[in-house]
């Protein structure tokens, strides 16, 4: 289903001309979208591939088994706050049991520690899967690695090389942050616990859009050009996928895997606690999914929630 868009705009996306009007010309300047003017007649300059809810849907259906696809309300949003917030709304409002939310754009992106996600039109994954899931608050711990590794298996089979993790939820590529992970759970005496999986991947960002980001970060199109709809379908495919065998296994079968995936394990990092700094050597997670560090005083033990992870550079 498609939604906050504006008609005349879904016109000019399947290739018909339309007549201008303000209101039009307002909503296609506010979102960025190059179009050619003729007298009266607007046309889209070609050369953006907008999201198409027949090629998602297709994909998904590859990856996800009948029953799944059943209960599976997929929406894409041309313009949106944010993707997590809309599919936590569904789960709260018990609108939808599950449901895949995809976005063009993003006005108030969330990234960690409330920071703000860079979301321009059109060129990018904004991607958010929700549903109620039978585990304990304590039990998920390890879920926003697991979603990670996911992203990396589908960039990797798509050709990307480089790519990795940082714990917690930072995927890398090249030394730059090319995407993250959002995690978000609300209790619910009716369902389980409602759990929120965001996935923010930077497919392409122009000069003026970087300047708003305060790290290095890295785009997809460094390496090579990727169909954005095939890229969303898998990584929702498997993102589904994965969340249910989370359910059922835990995170232990996950667990193993995690230094296929980690960037910096076996080397020293910096853990960041508030005014605090501690090194030590990256050793890997725990069955919780904690991050383990080597330090002076023997094996340490940090949660995703208390503290942030710095490579240590070296001069």
């Amino acid at each position: 289903m498609i939604k906050s868009t504006h008609p005349e705009f879904e016109k000019l996306i399947a290739g018909n001309p339309v007549n201008s009007t303000l209101e039009l010309l307002d909503f296609l300047d506010g979102i960025g979208v190059p179009y050619t003017r003729q007298g009266s007649v607007l046309t889209l300059n070609p050369g953006m591939e907008l999201l198409d809810e027949a090629a998602i849907r297709t994909e998904l259906q590859h990856l996800v088994s009948e029953l799944q696809m059943s209960t599976l309300d997929l929406e894409i949003h041309r313009v949106t706050q944010s993707t997590n917030d809309v599919v936590m709304q569904r789960l709260v409002e018990s609108q939808s049991t599950a449901i895949l939310c995809a976005a063009e754009m993003q006005t108030a992106g969330k990234g960690r520690r409330g920071r703000r996600w860079i979301s321009p039109f059109g060129r990018n994954i904004y991607l958010t899967y929700g549903r109620f899931i039978g585990r304990q608050l304590s039990e998920l711990g390890g879920l926003s690695l697991v979603v990670g590794m996911v992203v990396v298996d589908v960039l990797r089979a798509m050709g990307l090389e480089r790519v990795g993790l940082k714990w917690p939820n930072d995927i890398l590529l090249g030394g730059g942050k090319l995407g993250g992970i959002l995690l978000e759970l609300r209790a619910s005496d009716a369902g389980g616990i409602g759990l929120v999986a965001g996935v923010g991947l930077n497919l392409a960002l122009n000069v003026k859009e970087s300047l708003s980001i305060d790290q290095p970060w890295s785009a997809i199109s460094s390496q090579l050009e990727m169909p954005r709809n095939i890229l969303l379908g898998a990584l929702g495919g498997r993102i589904v996928n994965a969340i249910q065998a989370f359910e059922d296994v835990g995170f232990d079968s996950f667990a193993e895997k995690w230094s296929e995936y980690n960037l910096y394990t076996g080397q020293q990092v910096n853990v960041i606690r508030g005014s605090e700094t501690i090194s030590g050597i990256d050793s890997g997670v725990d069955q919780e999914g904690n991050l383990l560090l080597r330090t002076g005083a023997g094996l340490e033990v940090y949660n995703s929630g208390e503290v942030s992870v710095r490579p240590v550079t070296r001069t």
